[in-house]
């Protein structure tokens, strides 16, 4: 054997970087649960509405940031539900934000406000529906994951409803409603955030009630990783 091949023997591969599955949730949570907070404030009237602009900024540099660098690290951690559900949510906040922000002036001009709102009435309830397919797959990871996928759902829909329909007392309830429904949400999902840090920490002590499929060990499922049960 040459002295090059004993060289090589002798050297300890360089591991891989793998990072465990689930560290980027907590990030991408955290973000969208702030992000959620702000609009549900505004559309419960919590502050005045005509402060909706503060959305946008939220949205792009938070929330969306912070789902973005969580769902990269969750596929690279082979974790498909849990990346595509932080990238797929900035993207909404993204694109939202964009529509909010810089958009909807112009295209109001063109098709007026009826107009607007049933295009983003119909925005929103493309996401009601995107948001209970991923809830089936919330429904086998624990109790807060799965109730923040269809509260967030229904805020969706409340809103997409009342976005469709001419001003008036029920639009302001439905309005309002929604954002009732977002502020829980966000809640929810702070809570699921703050569970996933800090429990590592303090011996699982904040309880996350587990549905009794995550006994299993290994996923049934090739590429999705498999939720510890706590």
């Amino acid at each position: 054997m040459s002295t090059t091949d004993d060289a090589a023997a002798s050297t300890p591969a360089q591991a891989a970087f793998e990072p465990q599955a689930g560290i980027g949730v907590p990030i991408g949570v955290f973000g969208f649960g702030f992000a959620v907070l702000v609009l549900g404030f505004a559309d419960a009237r919590v502050f005045t509405p005509n402060a909706i602009g503060f959305f946008a900024p939220v949205a792009f540099s938070f929330g969306a940031l912070m789902l973005l660098l969580g769902g990269l690290f969750e596929l690279r951690a082979n974790n498909i539900f849990g990346g595509t559900f932080c990238l797929a949510y900035a993207g909404f906040l993204l694109s939202t934000g964009l529509i909010l922000r810089f958009f909807a002036p112009a295209i109001i001009d063109l098709a007026g406000d009826n107009g607007f709102g049933d295009a983003f009435g119909t925005w929103l309830l493309m996401w009601c529906v995107f948001t209970l397919m991923l809830s089936v797959g919330a429904y086998r990871i624990n109790m807060p994951a799965f109730l923040a996928f269809v509260l967030l759902a229904l805020g969706y829909l409340l809103l997409g409803i009342a976005s469709t329909m001419a001003v008036g007392d029920t639009t302001e309830f439905l309005t309002k409603a929604g954002g009732w429904v977002l502020i829980i949400d966000g809640i929810t999902a702070w809570y699921l955030a703050w569970a996933l840090t800090v429990n590592p920490l303090i011996g699982d002590r904040l309880p996350l009630w587990p549905y009794p499929y995550t006994w299993v060990e290994k996923s049934e499922t090739p590429g999705i990783a498999p939720t510890p049960a706590r």
